[in-house]
């Protein structure tokens, strides 16, 4: 099994990492942490996939990283196609009003099942 995370910089990948590997490892997937570049933040995007990295790697799930320029809807959805994903897995952030369309323009136009986890929530307690 594969899932596709996008990320959306290093703070929501800080906040979300550990839970978001605790999936993949639950359901024995190997992670795809996807940052999709706006202009020139490639040490913003590297800190995001760096932080996921080092969270599979502490809970030893396989997780690949891409780093890539483009819009953000189509190329989430290009990559879940390439990487045959079965599962895309996002954070929505702060941006409530952005993250909401991004999440609903992602699970409008991908036939692949997408789970959005939201900005504030609360590990559960053993996880």
């Amino acid at each position: 099994m594969k899932m596709l995370v996008p990320t959306a910089g290093p703070v929501p990948a800080k906040k979300k990492a550990e839970y978001i590997i605790n999936i993949a490892k639950r359901l024995g997937a190997d992670v795809i942490a996807l940052h999709i570049m706006q202009e020139e933040e490639q040490t913003h995007g590297l800190k995001a996939l760096t932080i996921l990295c080092e969270a599979g790697r502490k809970a030893h799930v396989n997780v690949a990283r891409i780093l890539e320029k483009g819009d953000i809807v189509p190329t989430i959805i290009e990559f879940a196609d390439k990487e045959s994903a079965d599962l895309i897995i996002m954070g929505t952030s702060e941006g409530k009003v952005v993250a909401e369309w991004l999440s609903a323009g992602v699970m409008e136009k991908t036939k692949v099942p997408v789970v959005v986890i939201p900005h504030e929530f609360k590990k559960a307690i053993g996880s």
